[in-house]
């Protein structure tokens, strides 16, 4: 498999779709992701677009089983004109958790690409579930004004968070991996999605916003389950049938934005309807 490009066009950007991850531009360098996020809206990327073009037989582990890197990645990151993004801020990754532990062991491909990037004046939100992005920590130290490290942690709930993301870390785990880049004096940052909307998601909620009220990232993002592709029939198969649509949305919204407020903490809920539904 060869990649003609490292940095693409983000689908997750504010020209996009109004969400402050990045400029536009993202670095995705594999196919396929091993946590295995039931809900994941790049698995419709991957198999359905297949923007690189990869055999159907590329797909065959299903996903969560299959991860593929390009054959010339370490071509890629040496001539990256990264210059040219100079000043811009670049999402690590919009398709794929940039620190799953094929990615990182034994070539370090994030770091080399941070390595390669940050010394040339691009910044980087780097969005993961993995506490193994705590190995570039001096990285990110070290170019702490270029440089916010996002977890997605769509909730504390460590039974939901078995069912629908088999293959993830923890959320303690996650929520310890910031603490010790906030620590550190890294810009850090959440992002609650999907919020699933099945009973009891309120207090769910809840409880999360409590714990990010103590930790206190820089920002805190969340949107709810938009479907996409099969996501929500698999969900459905696991026994989950959550709400969806325009009004579904405006309820999360708000309460969410009350958390934000009565926690003190900065950030955005991701709307994907018209506000006359809010």
């Amino acid at each position: 498999m060869m990649f003609g490009s490292l940095v693409r066009p983000s689908a997750l950007s504010r020209e996009g779709s109004g969400k402050a991850l990045s400029s536009g531009w993202a670095v995705n360098f594999a196919v396929g992701c091993t946590h295995g996020c039931v809900f994941c809206y790049a698995r419709r990327i991957a198999e359905q677009l297949n923007p690189y073009g990869l055999p159907e037989s590329a797909f065959a582990g299903g996903w969560g089983g299959y991860l593929h890197v390009p054959d010339n990645l370490g071509r890629l990151v040496e001539s990256t004109p990264w210059g040219r993004w100079r000043g811009e801020v670049l999402l690590m990754s919009s398709t794929h958790d940039p620190y799953l532990p094929r990615l990182y062991f034994p070539h370090r491909w994030p770091r080399r690409i941070l390595l390669a990037a940050l010394p040339r004046g691009v910044g980087f939100t780097v969005l993961t579930r993995s506490p193994l992005a705590l190995q570039d920590l001096d990285v990110f130290a070290r170019y702490r004004g270029q440089v916010t490290l996002m977890y997605s942690v769509p909730t504390l709930d460590w039974a939901l968070t078995r069912l629908t993301e088999p293959g993830a870390p923890p959320p303690g785990a996650r929520l310890a991996a910031l603490r010790r880049a906030k620590e550190a004096g890294v810009r850090t940052g959440v992002v609650v999605a999907p919020i699933i909307v099945v009973g009891g998601w309120e207090e769910r909620l809840r409880r999360l916003f409590e714990v990010l009220a103590e930790l206190g990232p820089d920002v805190v993002y969340g949107e709810v389950l938009h479907s996409r592709g099969s996501n929500v029939t698999l969900l459905r198969k696991l026994g989950l049938s959550p709400r969806l649509g325009p009004r579904a949305d405006a309820e999360t919204g708000r309460y969410f934005e009350k958390l934000l407020a009565e926690h003190g903490l900065k950030g955005e809920y991701w709307y994907e309807w018209s506000h006359k539904f809010r």
